[in-house]
């Protein structure tokens, strides 16, 4: 079960998201109703949608984060945040 970190995950040959994010917007351009950046981000998701399906197939993960972290250092659960 290897860890791989996010840049691996997004910038690596093994998954290649912006890779596969490029490619897709250069093979197949994008729909009028989009402007550019919002239709690259969309294919980000798509492709990072695509790489998580093949890590949990392949039994692949991301180091450094676990269930009880969150994946972002923005955003902080605090047992106060909500009185």
């Amino acid at each position: 079960m290897p860890r791989m970190t996010v840049e691996e995950i997004y910038r690596g040959e093994k998954y290649g998201v912006m890779g596969a994010a490029t490619a897709d917007y250069l093979m197949n351009g994008r729909p009028s109703e989009y402007d550019e950046r919002t239709w690259l981000e969309m294919l980000l998701v798509k492709h990072a949608l695509i790489a998580a399906e093949k890590m949990k197939n392949e039994g692949d993960t991301v180091s450094g984060m676990t269930d009880d972290m969150s994946s972002s250092s923005y955003v902080r659960w605090n047992e106060h945040d909500n009185t």
